[in-house]
């Protein structure tokens, strides 16, 4: 998948923001490239979950294919590659052709217990998946181990990250460290310690993996295992570290990262914490940047907020509260909770939460939508049954 990360490096100018009115257009055009991937959680290594100039719905679509699975939860969002996707739903990962949704392969079909939550990074021929407390890199096609590293504690949700670059890593945390492995062979490079658990997915830009605790440390990490910073979020940390390069803001690159009070913070590259914003809520992992708009779900709230200083541009209400985090492909944001919503990036017309002309389509589907990514001109829907619920879990194909 192209990368939207090979940009220079630049300083950024320290500031503070509050919640703000609407702060205009962003000048966002439906997207034209309909040769696309999302081969790796958040679409790439810094974690954008964006195709900006991609192709994709803008009005309501219609149903290619749609799989069922024998789980109340899908766990992690669809990695999709040229000809596969895979899906994570807690008690397997299961490989399904991309064209016809006819299942190839799957780790452990005979698991009743949830144990797998993170979504697998592919990169080439190769899958790489976090089954508990191992990594592991089997072959796309067939599904057979190229080999497996085990770790001494389990590894946290998401945080498996494959460099694009150059250095032909793949980077994993599990317990209280995060580890560098030749993504060839599985050979182990580095170990460091961390206070804290990571949970989220890591993120990567330049020499810099930046790595989120749920406790609330926010680190620096560079690609020879140094720590350069560690910043500590009181409330918590609620999101994987979304990178915000020079392509995104006026001058320079950094990350934010969303609070459990529902705060979003974005620090520069030296590690100085440049805004915060409060969103009146409690925060979930639903952070995206695109078209120079980050994307904060928080609650039953999907927040627009410029990303040089944080303030909003719009906020759309939704039925429901869940954690769901939203995607950008082109000019339209994609979201789900009681159903399948498409936002222009824009939020129309309007002040704060009073918006005309926002709503590009809702689909509604027989469960709730969890997840959702793109590749090629098209969406795919993860949707849940819920414990208490009668009905299926489902990975739905629409175009």
């Amino acid at each position: 998948m192209r990368s939207r990360r090979d940009v220079l490096l630049g300083t950024g100018a320290a500031g503070t923001a509050a919640l703000a009115g609407c702060l205009g257009s962003t000048d966002a055009e439906p997207g034209s490239d309909d040769d696309y991937t999302w081969s790796t959680p958040g679409a790439d290594i810094g974690n954008s979950r964006a195709v900006a100039d991609g192709a994709a719905p803008r009005e309501e679509p219609s149903l290619k294919w749609r799989l069922e699975f024998d789980s109340a939860f899908i766990t992690a969002e669809p990695i999709v590659t040229d000809d596969t996707v895979l899906v994570t739903t807690g008690t397997d990962v299961v490989a399904v052709d991309r064209e016809t949704g006819e299942r190839r392969w799957s780790i452990d079909p005979d698991n009743d217990a949830y144990t797998y939550n993170g979504a697998p990074t592919v990169v080439g021929d190769t899958a790489y998946l976090q089954e508990v407390d191992t990594l592991t890199a089997r072959d796309l096609e067939t599904g057979e181990v190229e080999w497996s590293h085990e770790f001494e504690s389990t590894i946290g949700t998401g945080s498996v990250t494959v460099s694009e670059t150059d250095d032909g890593r793949i980077y994993a945390a599990a317990g209280d460290a995060v580890h560098a492995l030749e993504a060839e062979t599985g050979d182990h490079l580095w170990e460091q310690k961390l206070l804290g658990v990571p949970r989220y997915a890591l993120s990567k830009y330049a020499d810099s993996l930046y790595v989120a605790t749920r406790g609330g440390e926010l680190y620096d990490v560079k690609r020879w295992g140094a720590v350069e910073w560690r910043r500590t979020i009181e409330a918590g940390i609620a999101s994987a570290p979304v990178v915000l390069t020079s392509e995104d803001r006026r001058t320079g690159h950094g990350v934010a990262v969303a609070a459990n009070d529902g705060t979003i913070t974005y620090f520069d590259i030296g590690g100085n914490r440049e805004w915060e914003t409060e969103l009146g809520g409690f925060g979930t992992d639903g952070l995206a940047i695109g078209h120079r708009t980050l994307l904060a779900r928080s609650g039953s709230t999907l927040y627009a907020l410029d990303a040089n200083e944080g303030g909003e541009r719009w906020r759309v209400s939704l039925e429901r509260g869940d954690s769901g985090p939203p995607i950008v492909v082109g000019d339209t944001v994609y979201v789900g909770d009681d159903r399948l919503r498409a936002i222009d990036i824009d939020g129309g017309v309007g002040i704060r939460s009073f918006r005309v002309g926002e709503r590009r389509f809702e689909r509604e589907t027989d469960g709730n939508v969890g997840f959702v990514t793109a590749a090629d001109g098209k969406l795919f829907a993860t949707t849940d049954a819920g414990w208490e619920e009668d009905g299926s879990t489902e990975l739905l194909v629409l175009s």
